[in-house]
């Protein structure tokens, strides 16, 4: 059988009273501690997924700023190209027309050239035709009749 003495009650009494006071004094104090903890980790856990959520925009916002940077690159590139392209065009057509321009002069200038030469030879023929039929007549034709006749005879020579 069992005895119940006086001390077992007494322990048994001061278990039930060290239970009370540790329920009242610390058990609440530890729930409230632990409650706010758990609080404070799934404010945490929001916290961390809204920033999540605010990397993700900024990441998109990023992304959309990167495509508009590189379309506005190629665009600018485009526009550099054609820009680049007209010049060259417009300085190939500028030299075209100046080498047009030159060769134009140039032609002028030659037929000038060939003008003068032609009117130099004629001048040396009629001087050297007169002096040939001067010798040959014996006396120098002077006469601008003569000289138009001999003109005639040389302008007829040369053109053949």
């Amino acid at each position: 059988m069992v005895n119940i003495d006086a001390t077992i009650i007494a322990q048994v009494l001061n278990f039930i009273i060290l239970l009370a006071i540790l329920a009242k004094f610390c058990y609440k104090p530890l729930l409230k501690v632990m409650d706010d903890r758990r609080n404070r980790i799934i404010n945490n856990l929001d916290s961390a997924e809204q920033t999540r959520l605010e990397a993700e925009e900024l990441k998109k916002q990023y992304a959309q700023q990167l495509a508009d940077a590189r379309a506005e690159a190629t665009a600018i590139v485009d526009k550099a190209t054609k820009i680049g392209q007209k010049l060259h065009d417009d300085y190939m057509s500028q030299a075209q027309e100046e080498k047009e321009q030159l060769m134009a002069t140039a032609r002028e200038h030659i037929e000038q050239e060939k003008q003068q030469a032609m009117l130099d030879v004629r001048t040396e023929v009629i001087s050297l035709a007169t002096e040939i039929a001067g010798k040959v007549v014996s006396e120098k034709l002077t006469g601008a009749e003569d000289q138009a006749l001999i003109a005639k005879t040389a302008d007829k020579v040369l053109n053949k």
